[in-house]
């Protein structure tokens, strides 16, 4: 079994359950053996705290290391934006004696001390380095090639080991079996970020762009690896369709798509709970369950 400390961050726990709840349904399947890391917090958000005080976010996030380090397993992560943060905040203080020193005054006041013995996984990197694509490909139990995907990385993802998440994220998808449509501008952000800013300039200017893109290269849903952009996504299409443009592109996290085709029904991983119904797919995937 490979033994990990799983990172959810807080939009996973708080309103996108159904992707926590596919990875653990496949998790045993790939031989993942996942302990929660009690006790911990929001990364925090980098585009938030770092801007604000980056010694707070610093403290933060290497506190949540050191709950980790506790447990001995390096860290996977569920989200991009956590995955930043917790590995640009190790790095930081790994190659900065003076900064961990610094740091971990403050983590003394909670008994805790930052060390930097576990790494920062996104959980693609794990499931293609560590599991292999191969393995997740025997898994597959239903034939989702009927169906078109529009792949969205995130803006983050291309920060991961020089793009490699990406690549790996790729892979795995078509390792699913499903049919993966190029609508050309797959490392344009969601537009997440510039919703801090303006959440009408956010949503036209951004996100409807790759809406468009996707719809026009045909197809029916968008895979994630980030709740952030999964959320991104979803207000946006429910935005849009008040001003009578409907998408109907249900979003998707990655580890749900890989748990469909797992064999695990969409009722059992939740996709019945998202704010873009699936209902034109589910059909789809009960000729084949």
């Amino acid at each position: 079994m490979l033994k990990y400390s799983l990172f959810l961050g807080c939009y996973i726990p708080s309103m996108q359950p159904f992707a926590e709840i596919a990875f653990r349904k496949i998790a045993p399947q790939l031989d993942l053996e996942l302990k929660d890391i009690e006790g911990a917090t929001c990364c925090p958000v980098p585009e938030i705290v770092r801007l604000i005080d980056h010694d707070t976010w610093l403290v933060v996030a290497a506190r949540n290391l050191a709950l980790a380090e506790e447990l001995g397993n390096d860290i996977l992560v569920m989200c991009n934006g956590c995955w930043e943060t917790l590995h640009e905040a190790r790095s930081e203080l790994l190659h900065d004696e003076k900064l961990r020193e610094q740091i971990n005054s403050f983590l003394k006041f909670s008994g805790k001390s930052f060390k930097g013995t576990v790494k920062v996984k996104h959980y693609s990197q794990v499931l293609a380095e560590d599991v292999g694509v191969e393995r997740i490909r025997e898994n597959v139990k239903v034939d989702l090639s009927n169906i078109n995907v529009a792949v969205h990385p995130g803006c983050k993802l291309y920060k991961c080991e020089e793009g490699n998440a990406v690549k790996y994220m790729v892979e795995i998808v078509e390792a699913l079996g499903v049919n993966i449509v190029d609508y050309g501008i797959m490392r344009v952000c969601c537009g997440y970020p510039l919703m801090l800013a303006s959440v009408d300039k956010a949503i036209h200017e951004r996100t409807k762009w790759k809406l468009d893109a996707m719809k026009k290269a045909g197809a029916e849903m968008i895979v994630v690896a980030c709740p952030a952009c999964y959320d991104q996504f979803e207000k946006a299409e429910l935005a849009l369709k008040d001003e009578g443009l409907e998408y109907n592109l249900p979003v998707i996290h990655l580890s749900e798509l890989i748990a469909l085709a797992f064999g695990f029904s969409p009722k059992e991983i939740g996709l019945d709970l998202h704010g873009v119904p699936f209902n034109h797919i589910f059909k789809e995937l009960e000729d084949v369950l």
